[in-house]
């Protein structure tokens, strides 16, 4: 008897070009402006469930952004995540403008909290998915060991570091506790 091959969503994330091809069958082109947050497992694995924030300022608020952390550190310590990246969905060209650049260097600063990895963010636009800040993380598990390295890439947006690729190999994933998120995050 033949298995089938594991859907994609249950197969690890070896690398940021993975990443950004997993979150482009998600998100194909962008339709409004707002911020999504995917949460990974310690196998580099996406958990059911992604969050969106609607309607996100052209300029991130600093307060905001880190009652947006403490909130997702909840939700790291309910459902045992590993890592979380973002998606910046916004209409318009690929490449990342000021607002982008303000975004991603706010959001690449929530990595300093307890308990929260951020392991990049994401530009979905016009044109599609691209990644627009990678951060070297150390690795948490085997998949996560499986990654060549960081290495410097010179973009036109100046944005990206570039993680290597891996192997993937398939794994079955758990669900997780439901959590009541209206509880735990403020949404507006």
């Amino acid at each position: 008897m033949t298995c089938p091959p594991p859907s994609p969503a249950h197969l690890p994330v070896s690398s940021v070009h993975d990443l950004a091809d997993w979150v482009a069958e998600l998100l194909p082109v962008a339709v409004r402006r707002q911020l999504w947050t995917l949460f990974f497992d310690r196998d580099d694995v996406q958990l059911p469930m992604m969050v969106p924030l609607e309607g996100i300022p052209e300029r991130p608020s600093r307060s905001a952004v880190l009652a947006w952390g403490r909130a997702l550190e909840a939700v790291v310590a309910e459902f045992e995540v590993a890592w979380v990246s973002f998606v910046i969905e916004r209409p318009g060209g690929a490449e990342p403008n000021d607002s982008d650049r303000a975004w991603c260097e706010s959001l690449s600063t929530l990595d300093s909290s307890p308990g929260l990895v951020v392991r990049s963010v994401l530009g979905c636009t016009d044109v599609g998915v691209r990644p627009w800040v990678v951060a070297p993380a150390a690795p948490a598990s085997a998949a996560s060991a499986s990654i060549a390295g960081v290495s410097s890439r010179a973009d036109q947006g100046g944005l990206s570091r570039d993680i290597g690729g891996g192997a993937r190999r398939e794994r079955i994933q758990s669900s997780p506790r439901r959590l009541a998120l209206a509880e735990v995050l403020p949404l507006r």
